[in-house]
């Protein structure tokens, strides 16, 4: 019974400087103790032998001076950047240099008269592609539903020489024919020109001979030209020169070159004319 009480006693202190401990934040004492290697092993299985229901785990050691600490990833709230390696990732599309793509725009139908005015000057394909072929649907349906001569003589041609359509050169030449059996000048005179020189067609000297003179007799500059050219090469007949020189010599040529051109065909078609007949031929108009 004596010795008992000094246990009592001691059992109190202790129980005393544990709930100290606690009150003032420091760690419990089987923590401490196994915070000491040398005291883990024998903490854990003093408690397996006080009755507890399962050891408790020895906590880890702590690392010496001088050792490296494994790498553990940061959780998703994480800020500390003293574990973790931040790496940039470049956007690809960054680093590639910038591209101009010029915008569709959204080009009108033709207009009649500008339209004719790009067939005279032999410019209707190019303006065409130029538009990116953006109405080749409108220029078929005005050609095949309204047969528009004009458009007709743009969607021949566009299929004779495959602009912005697959080649087709019968039905090329069939719309041609087409707008010239409605009276278009530039059609007749292409006609003409392909006759006279076997372009798409076989030479045909009467149908290239009927073909111009009527393109010409329409005022068409480039027809006249070529009207007196076929003559001056032995088509046609000396009867058709009085005309042909009335009506070459009557035309305005704003162009300096045309304008040489016709002069010297005329002093050409002149020396096979009577002196009368080119008389007649400037005093008409």
């Amino acid at each position: 019974m004596t010795k008992a009480i000094p246990l009592i006693i001691f059992a109190c202190l202790w129980a005393g400087a544990i709930r100290a401990e606690q009150e003032a934040g420091a760690p419990e004492p089987m923590l401490a103790a196994a915070s000491r290697p040398d005291s883990a092993p024998a903490t854990a299985l003093e408690g397996a032998k006080a009755g507890d229901s399962a050891p408790l785990p020895a906590a880890p050691s702590a690392p010496s001076p001088g050792a490296t600490l494994p790498q553990w990833p940061l959780p998703a709230s994480g800020t500390s950047a003293a574990t973790a390696t931040l790496v940039e990732v470049a956007d690809p599309a960054a680093k590639l240099p910038p591209v101009s793509v010029a915008p569709l725009q959204a080009v009108p139908l033709y207009r009649q008269d500008e339209l004719l005015d790009w067939i005279e000057q032999g410019r209707h394909l190019k303006q065409v592609r130029q538009d990116r072929c953006q109405l080749t649907q409108d220029i078929e349906a005005r050609a095949k539903v309204m047969k528009i001569p004009s458009y007709q003589f743009l969607w021949g041609d566009m299929l004779a020489w495959g602009v912005c359509v697959k080649p087709d050169a019968e039905q090329g030449v069939k719309y041609l024919w087409a707008a010239a059996d409605q009276g278009l000048a530039p059609a007749l005179e292409q006609l003409g020109r392909y006759y006279w020189k076997g372009i798409l067609v076989q030479k045909d000297a009467l149908r290239a001979e009927t073909l111009m003179r009527e393109a010409a007799s329409q005022g068409l500059l480039k027809a006249q030209l070529e009207w007196v050219e076929m003559l001056l090469a032995g088509l046609g007949s000396p009867l058709d020169y009085e005309e042909a020189y009335q009506w070459l010599h009557g035309a305005v040529i704003g162009d300096k070159a045309l304008h040489g051109r016709a002069a010297s065909l005329l002093s050409r078609l002149a020396a096979r004319m009577p002196a009368n007949a080119v008389a007649r031929a400037k005093a008409m108009r």
